[in-house]
């Protein structure tokens, strides 16, 4: 590669090393603090300079190739070595760099990761982050096996035995109907009137499935699954298209297709919190903690929107 190729390469090593950490479109893009068109538009100019993709799907998301991979290090490298030009400059002594791993829920990926990491760089800027993602069953393993410091997830009162748990806000659980549905026009409905409803809901071990069998079992009632997704997105898709009806974190407008019901239940509800293993956390993952209670508490955590991906 030559030495014009390379001035093209470097004002995308941010973009790269971002997607190195998360491995996630959308999220580094909030991170980047850019759109995610550009930060699109920016891995196919990369991928156009070296001649070798970067990314491939995975699933319904991406992961790096092999060559991404490769060449992230080295990406992270010289970014490291620009901020210790600029350290040597200010005659700054170096800190030491921490890295806090979070396995979060899904959804919770679209407003609240990306807006902590933001403000915890902002502070801190030597924190990296490490990111995982999936149900809640995965996430709180991903805890206890030592491979996350935090896992962010709901359903955490009472606290899963052996961990630590910071409550962080709380969701109303609404019904969700298709836009033709009798009660498309109603201002609420009780778990007993679903009863013989077709439901649409997550498989075992997400969050939100857990929500719901709980809700049904207190009220004395089965519910009828129709069909079990993996994302909150795919659930919102069956009920617009009149194949059941689901129950879903409250947002500030319904799906396309949809309508929103209130659920008449004080239990209808769902608790985000930050889970950690017992003992003093790490002086990093300290800082991020904190920042977190202060973002949650200032109301900006508490909107999060269904996401393609369960987080629920």
């Amino acid at each position: 590669m030559n030495s014009e190729a390379v001035k093209a390469l470097l004002p995308h090593l941010p973009v790269l090393v971002a997607l190195g950490e998360v491995e996630h479109v959308t999220v580094a893009a909030a991170m980047l603090g850019m759109p995610q068109p550009t930060v699109s538009r920016i891995v196919r100019r990369l991928e156009k300079q070296l001649g070798t993709p970067l990314l491939e799907p995975d699933g319904r998301g991406v992961r790096l190739t092999d060559a991404g991979r490769t060449l992230v290090p080295y990406a992270q490298r010289a970014l490291e070595a620009v901020v210790d030009g600029l350290d040597a400059v200010r005659s700054q002594d170096r800190r030491t760099r921490a890295t806090v791993r979070i396995a979060f829920q899904t959804s919770l990926g679209e407003h609240l990761v990306p807006e902590l990491i933001r403000i915890v760089r902002a502070e801190d800027p030597a924190i990296r982050f490490v990111l995982s993602q999936g149900a809640r069953r995965t996430c709180l393993n991903t805890l206890v096996n030592g491979e996350a410091d935090i896992a962010l997830v709901s359903r955490l009162n009472p606290p899963p035995d052996g961990l630590t748990v910071t409550p962080l806000f709380e969701q109303p659980l609404v019904v969700l109907v298709p836009a033709e549905h009798p009660q498309a026009a109603s201002t609420s409905t009780t778990i007993r009137d679903l009863a013989s409803e077709p439901i649409i809901t997550l498989k075992p071990g997400y969050g939100l499935r857990g929500s719901v069998d709980d809700l049904f079992a207190r009220a004395g009632a089965l519910p009828t699954i129709a069909f079990e997704g993996e994302d909150l997105r795919t659930v919102s898709g069956l009920v617009a298209s009149g194949l059941g009806i689901g129950i879903m974190p409250a947002a500030d407008a319904p799906p396309p297709g949809c309508a929103q019901i209130r659920l008449d239940d004080p239990r209808a509800t769902r608790d985000i919190g930050a889970a950690l293993q017992p003992g003093a956390p790490r002086a990093a993952v300290t800082t991020v903690l904190t920042a977190l209670v202060a973002l949650t508490s200032t109301g900006n955590g508490h909107d999060e929107q269904p996401n393609p991906r369960e987080s629920p």
